[in-house]
C-alpha cells in the first residue's frame, strides 16, 4: 500500500526551479534513503512532504489513514516542560483512560452487583491494554536511557539542554508517537557510536516505513532498501542499500558512456556518406535515406554523461616522521578533580600513524584530546612528549569559529604573504566561488565553516592533525575527498569520530574509552567490534544475570511459562527486551477475554486468566529489573 507519493513535483526560488519535477513513491514498510550533495534540495523535499515548505507545481499525496512523523525540534511542544513531561505528552489519551479505569474500580467495588461497571471496566481496560497502557512508562525510560538521558534528567526543563539534546528529545518523542511513516533529516548528527548502532537495530525492527536524509553510509547500508539519489537536479532510484547503489551508478554511467560513444561514432559514419555520396548521382538517393536515418538517431541521442565529482581539492602537506615515537602514555588517567574519566591509559603514537578515537558521549575523548593539546594535564601516569609537533587542531562542530571578516580577509590577514590572486585560486579549491569570498565568516552554514577551516588548516603544513567529528556537515563525496587527502597525508593523525565508515576509512589503529577504560587495538573499528567489543558486551551480559542470581530468594520457586520450559539462558539486553515485547503482546491478548461473558460469568475461569496474567506480569517485572541492572 502506498503511504505516500509525489508527483511531479517542483520547488522554485527566485523563479529558478531547485530541481526538475520529482516522482516517486513510499510503500509501507519500505525504508528509502534520500542522498545527493549537498545543496541539491534533499531537506526542502522533506520539508515540502511535511507541509513547512510550499510546492510550487505537482502534487503530494499522503493517505489520510496514515500518520507521519517529522523528525526536527519543532517535535517539542513546550520547552518550559519538564524532559519526562514533554515525552509523556505522547501518551495523554492513556493516562486519561487510565483515569478512567481507577474510576470504574472504585465504583465496582461500591456496587459490586452492578454488571454495568463490570462490562465498561472490561472494555475500558481490554482497550487500555491493547493500545500499551501497561508498557508505555518502561518505553518513555528505556527511550530516554538509550538516547543518553539520566533519570535525574527527567525533572529539568527542555529549555535547559542543548540543541543536541533537544534534539534527541524530540527523536524519543517522536519514535514514541511511533508514526507510520518516520521522517528524518540526518538522524545521526548529534548521537554518539552507541546510540547510532542501537538506533539501527530498532529501526530495522520498526514496523513503519522511512523517508531519512543520511550521509552516513554505515547508516544507509543498515537500514535502505530503496535509494534516491538527487545529483544534478535530477532523481534517480536504485534498489537496495547504499554499496549496490554505487556499484549500480557506476554501471549505468558506463552503460550511458558507451551507448553515447556508440551513437556518435553512427552519426558520425552517416554524416562522412552523406557528405562523399551525396554530390554523386548515382549513390543521391541513398544518401538522401542516410539523412532521415541521421535525423532519426539524432532524435534518439543523449547528451554526454558526466560524473559530479567533489568541488574540493584537498591536498594535505605535512612532515613526515615514520615510525618516531613521537608521544607515549602510561598507566594515564584523564579527567578533572571531582571526576576520573578514564584510567590505565597506555599507548605510543608513531610518525605516519592514523589513530581513530573513539567510544560513547562523555566517555573521556575529549578531554584526552587536551591532554594531547596540553590543555590539560592527566590526573596520574606520565604522558611523554618526544618531538616538538607543528599541531593542528579541527574542534568539533568549528563553532569556535567566528569572526566579521570576510572569507578573503580570514584568511588574507592570517597569512599576508599570499597574493590575492593565490588567495582566490585556493578558496576555489574549496568550492568558494568569487562572490563567495566576501561572504561574512559569523553567516556561514555549518558546512562552509568546515571549508573554510579545512582551507586554513592545510596552509600551515602541520605534521599532526587533531582532528573532532571533522566530517560533520561533510556529503558523501567531500568526505571522500576528505578521506582521500588524509590517506596521501604523509604526517600523523589522531582523529575523534562517530563516524565508522570514515573510521575504517583512515584510521589503522584504535584506541576506544568505555566505562572508564581505553582499549588499544591494531586495525579498524569494525574488526574491532566484532572482536572486542561484542565480547565485552558479552562478558557484562554475564556479569547482570550473575548479580540477578544473587539476588533471587534461594526458597523462592523459579517461574517458568510456556515461553520458558528450559533454564534460562545467558540473555543479551536485545533479547531481554525481545522477551518483553512477547511477553506484552501475550499479556495484551490474555486482557482481551476479560470482556468474554464465558469468562466473567464463570469465577474459577476468570482466577485462572488471573493468576496467567500475574505470572506474566511477575515475569516482566524480573526481566525489567535485569534491564534495569544492564543499564545501571
Amino acid at each position: 500500500m502506498i503511504i505516500l507519493a509525489l508527483q511531479n513535483v517542483v520547488k522554485e526560488f527566485n523563479g529558478e526551479a531547485l530541481f526538475a519535477p520529482v516522482s516517486f513513491r513510499v510503500d509501507q514498510k519500505e525504508r528509502v534513503a534520500l542522498i545527493g550533495p549537498n545543496g541539491t534540495g534533499k531537506s526542502t523535499i522533506l520539508k515540502m512532504i511535511v507541509g513547512q515548505e510550499e510546492i510550487s507545481s505537482g502534487q503530494i499525496i499522503i493517505g489520510k489513514e496514515y500518520r507521519i512523523g517529522y523528525l526536527s525540534q519543532e517535535v517539542i511542544s513546550d520547552p518550559s516542560h519538564t524532559l519526562y513531561e514533554e515525552v509523556e505528552e505522547v501518551f495523554l489519551p492513556l493516562k486519561e483512560a487510565e483515569k478512567r479505569i481507577a474510576f470504574l474500580c472504585d465504583q465496582m467495588s461500591k456496587h459490586p452487583d452492578n454488571k454495568d461497571f463490570v462490562a465498561s471496566y472490561s472494555q475500558a481496560e481490554a482497550k487500555f491494554a491493547a493500545e500499551g497502557g501497561y508498557d508505555y512508562a518502561y518505553k518513555i525510560d528505556m527511550m530516554l536511557f538509550k538516547f543518553g538521558f539520566k533519570k535525574e534528567d527527567y525533572t529539568r526543563q527542555i529549555s535547559t539542554f542543548s540543541g543536541g539534546e533537544r534534539m534527541k528529545a524530540a527523536f524519543v518523542k517522536l519514535l514514541l508517537v511511533n508514526p507510520d511513516l518516520l521522517i528524518m533529516d540526518e538522524p545521526t548528527n548529534h548521537l554518539d557510536i552507541d546510540t547510532i548502532e542501537w538506533l539501527e537495530d530498532y529501526l530495522k525492527s520498526y514496523q513503519g516505513s522511512l523517508l531519512f536524509v543520511s550521509h552516513d553510509r554505515y547508516f544507509i547500508n543498515a537500514l535502505a532498501t530503496r535509494i534516491l539519489e538527487l545529483d544534478q537536479k535530477h532523481m534517480e532510484e536504485y534498489v537496495g542499500d547504499y554499496d549496490h547503489y554505487a556499484k549500480e551508478k557506476q554501471l549505468r554511467y558506463e552503460q550511458q558512456l558507451a551507448l553515447y560513444k556508440r551513437q556518435q561514432d553512427e552519426a558520425k559514419k552517416i554524416e562522412w556518406f552523406i557528405t562523399y555520396y551525396m554530390p554523386k548521382p548515382r549513390f543521391a538517393s541513398r544518401a538522401h535515406d542516410r539523412e532521415k536515418k541521421l535525423a532519426r538517431l539524432q532524435d534518439q541521442m543523449i547528451d554526454k554523461p558526466t560524473q559530479t565529482h567533489s568541488k574540493l581539492s584537498i591536498d594535505l602537506a605535512g612532515y613526515s616522521r615514520k615510525g618516531k615515537h613521537l608521544i607515549e602514555a602510561e598507566k594515564v588517567s584523564i579527567g578533572y578533580p571531582d571526576k576520573t574519566l578514564v584510567t590505565d591509559i597506555n599507548f605510543v603514537l608513531f610518525g605516519g600513524d592514523k589513530l581513530a578515537v573513539m567510544g560513547p558521549n562523555g566517555a573521556g575523548k575529549t578531554t584526552f584530546l587536551k591532554c594531547l593539546l596540553h590543555q590539560l594535564k592527566p590526573l596520574s601516569g606520565e604522558l611523554s612528549f618526544y618531538a616538538s609537533l607543528s599541531i593542528g587542531y579541527l574542534k568539533q562542530d568549528n563553532m569556535s569559529l567566528s569572526s566579521p571578516e570576510t572569507i578573503f580577509a580570514y584568511i588574507k590577514n592570517r597569512f599576508p604573504q599570499m597574493e590575492d590572486q593565490q588567495i582566490y585560486d585556493h578558496l576555489g579549491k574549496y568550492a568558494f566561488s568569487f562572490e563567495d569570498d566576501k561572504k561574512v565568516i559569523d553567516d556561514l552554514s555549518g558546512g562552509e565553516r568546515m571549508r573554510v577551516v579545512l582551507a586554513e588548516m592545510v596552509l600551515h603544513n602541520y605534521d599532526l592533525l587533531v582532528l573532532d567529528e571533522p566530517t560533520n556537515h561533510l556529503d558523501m563525496m567531500t568526505k571522500e575527498e576528505f578521506i582521500s587527502a588524509l590517506n596521501a597525508y604523509q604526517g600523523t593523525l589522531v582523529i575523534v569520530t562517530h563516524d565508522r565508515y570514515f573510521a575504517d576509512s583512515v584510521a589503522d589503529r584504535l584506541i576506544y574509552f568505555i566505562d572508564g577504560k581505553s582499549y588499544l587495538y591494531e586495525g579498524r573499528y569494525s574488526d574491532f567490534k566484532v572482536q572486542v567489543l561484542d565480547k565485552l558486551e558479552a562478558d557484562k551480559e554475564a556479569s547482570i544475570l550473575q548479580k540477578e542470581n544473587k539476588k533471587a530468594e534461594p526458597s523462592q520457586p523459579s517461574y517458568t511459562n510456556e515461553h520458558e520450559n528450559k533454564p534460562r539462558p545467558r540473555l543479551s539486553q536485545d533479547k531481554i527486551e525481545e522477551k518483553m515485547s512477547r511477553l506484552e503482546n501475550e499479556i495484551t491478548e490474555l486482557r482481551k477475554h476479560f470482556d468474554e461473558p464465558s469468562y466473567y460469568n464463570d469465577p474459577l475461569k476468570m482466577d485462572s486468566l488471573t493468576a496467567q496474567i500475574k505470572n506474566d506480569e511477575d515475569e516482566y517485572a524480573k526481566l525489567m529489573d535485569m534491564l534495569a541492572i544492564y543499564e545501571s
